[in-house]
């Protein structure tokens, strides 16, 4: 947030911003509302979706007066008026708060105030700094339960290590090994990777309704508290906090001194000189005295924001199926940092994600322009994508979640690897008439066939399946989709891939290659509207690997 003395050059951008706006003209068509249609009128509609188009919309939403579209912000804000406005001239029905086009989720951000803010082991008080020191927190207020020490507190299925099994944490605090301390015998190979192959005690604190963490400190921390370097003062995040993938834990973590550490295991079987030893058997649970209760009192200063997506609603033309959805997102905020670099302090964020907010674009034009498939379809232009998947988590978690079948994510459809060029940060690019597309090939048989039949009957574009493949970050949990995966919603996406420009200044406009945005915008078209026609519902049913099964799991 902006504090009120920048208010007037607010206002210039927001009216410059919207007078850009006013002055492209968004191409309306002869819409038609009709039943499901065959290959050639579906192939019409998507022959309407141009490269000129779709490059002018992703200029608009990246031009300099936007300044990065930070979700908050005046250039944000003229950006949703631009995808409003474009919805509504195109005839696609509102579907947020209000019977408008805004659907608004709430971000809190609290504020440490760490003089006023203790800790209570029963009837003993310590001060914050000298006895305890907070390295996570969402919450203000008093967090209060009893204690089970559960060693590493780490969880890894494949190697059999299960801290919790026979042990009910809910209610209490678990008291874990600092993050360096691994179950005994284990490496961090053996282990895998965190929040898939194996479950982090914070991870696991959460899932199983603990109060929160408190640390054993390590060597250096006995001496002095200074020592703990992650102490943040502030912490903001959806409220109420839902899902995991770049959610901020909402847990408090608590640092523990060596003064509190013994009071707390004071007359325990359990010693305190076991633990810091590290001899207690680091998979092993014990619960503490029940009548031991250690209250942790937050002190803090808590302002809630309410951003908002843009939702439009194209419903279907069966009404058997008309209440089953199909979702398409695409984020509208940019990554914007603060840093200048080679003089360019603005984030414009064209290929990330302009194009795809322009290729979403084209998509509902497209769809109101072409038959109507059988279930309805719900587009989405989320905002805090780029501060923790905030509108994602909101839309995935909320109460249209039951009625959503299938997801698909168009995020960064803008780049182009020329041939033959061999541009350092290029690497994970694609080349001309070429997308990535991850999702089904994991997931679901049926939204595989989908893509099969898009390949064979409409060659806009190649499909580069690289990423659909369940042990890549691409295909969870670094993805917009990852709060609809997590909800058991099948999902596709498509992206061109990362390049130099990816969270820089230089991610300008005039580098989008309109050609590869229109090729994949129709192949999006396509796969969007067979989805959501066919009769059959898509499912997550094939195997998943183990990582991936651990989600669902949770």
């Amino acid at each position: 947030m902006r504090s009120s003395t920048s208010s007037l050059p607010l206002l210039r951008l927001a009216s410059g911003v919207l007078a850009l706006v006013a002055l492209v003209a968004v191409p309306t068509g002869a819409w038609r509302q009709g039943a499901a249609g065959g290959a050639a009128d579906i192939g019409k509609a998507a022959q309407s979706i141009t490269g000129a188009d779709l490059f002018r919309d992703a200029g608009v939403l990246a031009a300099d007066l936007m300044e990065g579209r930070l979700t908050g912000t005046p250039g944000q804000g003229a950006a949703a008026a631009y995808v409003v406005r474009s919805l509504r001239q195109a005839g696609v029905a509102p579907f947020g708060d209000d019977a408008g086009y805004y659907q608004h989720y709430t971000v809190t951000r609290s504020v440490l105030r760490s003089a006023e803010s203790h800790l209570s082991v029963g009837s003993r008080r310590f001060a914050y700094g000298t006895d305890f020191v907070i390295t996570s927190f969402l919450r203000p207020g008093p967090h209060a339960g009893g204690v089970v020490y559960v060693g590493a507190g780490i969880r890894a299925p494949k190697l059999k290590i299960d801290p919790y099994a026979g042990v009910d944490v809910r209610g209490k605090w678990l008291l874990v090994h600092p993050p360096g301390v691994l179950p005994a015998g284990v490496t961090r190979e053996m282990l895998g990777a965190a929040g898939t192959d194996h479950m982090l005690p914070a991870q696991e604190a959460r899932a199983r309704g603990a109060v929160g963490l408190l640390v054993v400190p390590t060597p250096a921390q006995l001496k002095s508290l200074d020592e703990v370097k992650q102490r943040p003062t502030a912490s903001r995040d959806l409220d109420p906090s839902r899902g995991w993938a770049y959610a901020q834990q909402p847990l408090p973590h608590v640092v523990l001194s060596g003064a509190a550490l013994e009071a707390l295991l004071e007359g325990e079987r359990l010693g305190a000189r076991d633990v810091l030893a590290g001899t207690t058997g680091r998979e092993a649970s014990v619960a503490l005295a029940a009548a031991k209760t250690v209250t942790l009192a937050i002190a803090a200063d808590s302002s809630g924001i309410r951003p908002y997506n843009v939702v439009g609603f194209i419903e279907g033309a069966d009404p058997a199926l008309r209440d089953e959805y199909v979702t398409v997102a695409s984020h509208l905020d940019g990554a914007v940092g603060t840093r200048a670099i080679d003089g360019d302090a603005i984030y414009n964020a064209a290929d990330d994600n302009a194009s795809g907010s322009a290729g979403n674009l084209a998509v509902a034009r497209a769809l109101m322009r072409g038959p109507r498939p059988r279930r309805s379809i719900v587009l989405i232009w989320d905002t805090g994508e780029e501060t923790g998947l905030w509108g994602s988590r909101h839309m995935a978690y909320g109460p249209l979640a039951s009625k959503i079948v299938a997801h698909v994510n168009i995020d960064m459809i803008g780049r182009t690897k020329q041939p033959g060029t061999n541009l350092p940060g290029e690497e994970e690019l694609t080349g001309p008439g070429e997308v990535f597309v991850a999702g089904p090939g994991v997931l679901s048989t049926r939204m595989d066939a989908v893509l099969a039949r898009v390949a064979k009957e409409f060659k806009y574009v190649s499909m580069n399946r690289r990423f659909d493949v369940g042990t890549e970050s691409f295909f969870y949990p670094r993805t917009d989709a990852a709060p609809y995966f997590e909800r058991g919603i099948p999902f596709l996406e498509f992206f061109t891939g990362l390049h130099g420009d990816y969270h820089r200044p230089s991610d300008e406009p005039w580098k989008l290659d309109p050609a590869k945005m229109e090729a994949v915008t129709r192949t999006a078209y396509v796969t969007i509207w067979l989805m959501a026609d066919d009769p059959v519902r898509p499912q997550i049913d094939k195997p998943l690997p183990p990582n991936l099964a651990a989600v669902l799991a949770r």
